[in-house]
This record gives C-alpha cells, structure tokens and sequence, in this order.
C-alpha cells in the first residue's frame, strides 16, 4: 500500500571499491541492475523515490526520472546520504535503503512501514540482537537534527544510529523479518563480486 507521508531514499554513493569503483546501482543481478530492483520494490510503497548519489553523479544529471541529492560530505559513509535526504524531503517519514541491496522485497518494506506511526520516531530492524539501520523508517523531523549532530560529533558508525539516542523506536525483530523473508534475503548487501552467488534465483 503507497504510503503518500512517505519518501523513500536510496543511498547509492558509496564508492564500491572491493567492485572496483562501480557505481553499485548499475551491477547487475540476475539480468537486472540492483537500483531496477530496488524501484521495483519502493515504488508501489512510497510517495517519492530520492536517490542520494556522488557529487558527479548528481551534477551530471545520470539517474534520469529521479530525484537526486548530493551525497558529498567526505569520509563520512552512510550517514551523509541520510542527512542529504532529510534535509531535501518534506515528507514526515522517510525510508533508508542501502543502495547495494539487491534482494529486497515489496512485503519487507511493508512490514516496516506498517509500523512507522504517531507512536514511534524510527522502525528498525534487528537480526539477533544487531540492528540493520539501512533498511529503516525515520520521522524526518526528529532525525534531521540528530543525524546532522551526529556528522558534526564525529559519531559516523551507522550500526549506532538508533541505539545511541533519545528516540522512539519501534523494533521489527528477527522472528517476524522471516515471517515475510524466510532466508533474510532482503538483508543481503553486495560488497563484492563474491557476494552475488550464481545459485540464487531472481526473485
């Protein structure tokens, strides 16, 4: 179900070096690129889809029929395309995903955002006892400011964005993530070429 309060962002600026400097969007999964995969699943569940990109990439105008940010704020990783998107969106909700995340599915980010109400401030996920902050919802306006704060602090580890503060979160744990996604699969990040095994089917 489209969610209109909601926005979603994914964060494609990573410099994918283990890829050889890829833009990882554009690897290729089982005859579709990994950001064709991800549209697929956001679009029927969002409002908007914002592309955090590389400065060159954004200024080149290159992920045509979307929004792009910049994504420019040097060695700080993923923190920096979520700050990009809070500060560019309108939405009360917006949700992160990484952008080498090739398996994620439409019932996945349902679940997710099914959560994401006037009662919560974030909807994280967690695997065991690990959260997964780049498959989350955030309220735009209580993350603004924390997320900026935190860039400025030097705290730039992602895996602590939702336990190291003052905020309502809503946690989806394991359990009910195999509910939708028996094998996890939508949690699965392409770092490397080894990391897209020949044997899993497309969808």
């Amino acid at each position: 179900m489209k969610r209109a309060d909601v926005t979603g962002l994914i964060l494609a600026g990573g410099q994918a070096t283990r890829l050889g400097g890829i833009d990882k969007r554009l690897v290729v999964v089982a005859g579709r690129t990994i950001f064709d995969r991800q549209v697929e699943a956001l679009a029927p569940c969002v409002a908007e889809i914002v592309v955090s990109a590389r400065r060159a990439v954004h200024q080149r105008g290159e992920i045509a029929g979307f929004r792009t940010v910049a994504d420019d704020v040097a060695d700080v990783g993923p923190l920096a395309g979520i700050a990009a998107g809070l500060v560019a969106v309108t939405t009360p909700w917006l949700f992160v995903l990484a952008g080498d995340m090739p398996w994620v599915s439409r019932a996945l980010i349902a679940l997710v955002l099914a959560r994401a109400d006037d009662e919560s401030d974030a909807v994280g996920i967690r695997i065991g006892s690990r959260p997964q902050p780049l498959c989350t919802a955030l309220r735009t306006e209580v993350w603004r400011p924390i997320v900026t704060g935190r860039i400025a602090a030097g705290l730039l580890k992602a895996s602590a964005l939702l336990t190291d503060v003052q905020a309502r979160v809503r946690w989806i744990e394991e359990g009910e993530v195999r509910g939708v996604d028996p094998e996890l699969r939508s949690l699965h990040n392409v770092n490397a070429a080894s990391d897209i095994p020949s044997d899993i089917p497309s969808d």
